[in-house]
């Protein structure tokens, strides 16, 4: 079952729900719906709130969209309740990275062979045929539909197998190599940017969380010498030619998207209020994002959400602190995958995708559940959602 739900998360963009709504009836079933820390009281009512707003705007489409915050927060208390010990999270992280081979192949094959221009039902269905095509067509997106989404996914693979290869044997450690070395090779071939300067400070934050100042520093001064050079020498670095265009074009989506907040700083314009909005508010290139995480957020779902957001984030981060204090191994991993989310949704908001979503979402939950395993919280002291309790009584 759980390879199951891994291979349709990985090769599917479309199919990536399945296993979510699986999961979510087995979690209503069971009653396993406790919530146990802020990070999933506010997912909750995150999802309360853009379903209200999605009403308030009259968008249905909006409305329908907040649905997949609830199933987010299934999986994530499903995760919190199945994987919630080092041992079975590292197991689940070594299935996820080999299925994750089979897509990386699949890049491979789009970049020499094209494979992604012809269309396909089948190739629609595994994300290798993109519902939305792309001016640069030399870039792959693997199973994902999208090659930002694509290296989102591969960054992280890289990131898992720098960890195992650190606690491997000799032998073992050749294995992860060369799975390294394909995940690097198809991220370079997404010609993310995003991504790539998200695996980065996803590099520094697990150095530092390792306590390897010297690793840390010298990942700091490759990246901001690679930052300085990609601007004198941008014809040098993937699509650096069009690295200035591309910097305009975000600062007017983001100047777009604080205008409409204007509108409606509290309630926001919904989940997909930004492609809908008016031309009059929003004149500029149609998005469905506004290329940023918390600019995305405030926008659609207003202050109220946005201080939601930054409030599970707060917690999150103070749970991190708190399981690298207690010397959990995963601690230097589990902060680098955010930190590479988090670094590419400076630039961009792939965590609207449910592969990506799954990701970031996914390794939250883990956060939590390991510090709820670390702090030994009794069952008693933990919030439940009242109705499902009286209906388990019934």
């Amino acid at each position: 079952m759980v390879f199951l739900s891994i291979l349709l998360i990985v090769f599917s963009p479309y199919l990536a729900f399945l296993p979510m709504i699986s999961i979510g009836f087995k979690a209503v079933h069971k009653n396993n719906l406790i919530l146990r820390n802020i990070w999933n009281i506010g997912l909750f009512f995150l999802f309360i709130w853009s379903f209200l707003v999605g009403i308030i705007n009259t968008n249905k489409i909006s409305v329908i969209a907040s649905l997949a915050i609830l199933f987010y927060f299934f999986f994530s208390v499903y995760l919190q309740n199945y994987y919630n010990t080092v041992q079975q999270i590292e197991q689940l992280f070594k299935k996820i990275m080999l299925i994750s081979v089979g897509s990386g192949i699949i890049g491979f094959i789009e970049r020499f062979k094209g494979i992604q221009y012809k269309y396909a039902w089948w190739k629609c269905l595994i994300g290798i045929y993109p519902p939305v095509s792309f001016s640069e067509s030399y870039r792959i997106s693997g199973t994902f539909g999208n090659p930002n989404i694509a290296g989102t996914w591969y960054a992280v693979m890289v990131l898992m197998c720098f960890y195992f290869y650190k606690k491997s044997l000799k032998i073992e450690k050749i294995f992860y190599i060369v799975l390294a070395a394909l995940f690097i090779s198809v991220l370079f071939m997404t010609e993310s940017r995003g991504a790539i300067i998200g695996l980065i400070l996803g590099m520094i934050t697990y150095a530092y969380f390792r306590e390897d100042k010297k690793k840390m520093i010298f990942l700091i001064l490759f990246f901001t010498l690679g930052v300085i050079l990609m601007f004198i020498f941008p014809h040098y670095f993937p699509r650096g030619e069009g690295v200035f265009t591309s910097i305009e074009d975000r600062k007017a989506i983001w100047r777009n998207c604080l205008n409409m907040f204007k509108f409606k700083p509290v309630t926001g314009w919904g989940l997909m209020g930004i492609y809908f909005a008016d031309k009059s508010i929003y004149h500029y290139i149609r998005v469905v994002h506004g290329h940023n995480i918390l600019i995305t957020i405030a926008t659609t779902l207003g202050a109220v959400g946005a201080s939601i957001f930054v409030c599970m984030k707060l917690y999150l981060f103070k749970e991190i602190w708190f399981l690298n204090k207690q010397h959990c191994p995963l601690s230097p991993l589990l902060a680098g995958i955010e930190a590479i989310i988090l670094g590419q949704g400076l630039v961009d908001f792939t965590i609207m995708s449910p592969q990506a979503g799954i990701i970031f979402f996914g390794c939250s939950a883990i956060i939590n559940g390991l510090a709820f395993q670390y702090k030994s919280v009794p069952l008693s002291e933990c919030v439940s959602i009242p109705f499902l309790s009286r209906a388990k009584n019934k």
